[in-house]
């Protein structure tokens, strides 16, 4: 009785095991899926955060805009801290653009390396296994043709 509650409770344990390494597999996956859209994201925020900045600026700098400035005080104003504020966005999601984009290239190397290693290993475990299960079924086949002569 106490041996069989070893083994089941190793089944189980086996069985947990592999489904958290199947759960940690697949988030990887799905991780490596999103991986384009966030490399994406930090591609548009690369290109069109300049852009914003550059508008901004360039109305800054408009002659236009200082007549609207003076013309309409409270809106100028306002105007002012709307630009100002699209700069500074801008330029937080440039940076952050950039330090995602690299990441996601750091993180795209380890993922490949990891993929190479579990394929090894995946490999290693099937070659060992079909080879075991080679001897098993040469041993099983060998002694059932040695019981099958011995009844001849």
């Amino acid at each position: 009785m106490n041996i069989n509650n070893n083994n089941d409770d190793n089944i189980i344990m086996n069985v947990e095991r592999n489904n958290i390494l199947y759960l940690l597999d697949s988030f990887i996956e799905q991780i490596h899926k999103i991986r384009k859209f966030l490399l994406g994201v930090s591609v548009s925020s690369i290109i069109l955060a300049p852009i914003a900045i550059l508008l901004a600026l360039y109305l800054f700098t408009h002659q236009s805009f200082f007549k609207v400035l003076e013309a309409e005080s409270e809106f100028g104003f306002g105007l002012i801290i709307l630009l100002s504020a699209v700069i500074i966005i801008s330029s937080i999601t440039f940076v952050t653009g950039i330090i995602q984009y690299k990441q996601i290239g750091s993180w795209h190397k380890k993922y490949e390396s990891y993929k190479k290693e579990k394929d090894e290993v995946e490999q290693y475990i099937s070659n060992k296994f079909k080879f075991d299960i080679d001897k098993d079924n040469n041993n099983n086949s060998n002694n059932n043709n040695n019981n099958n002569n011995k009844e001849k």
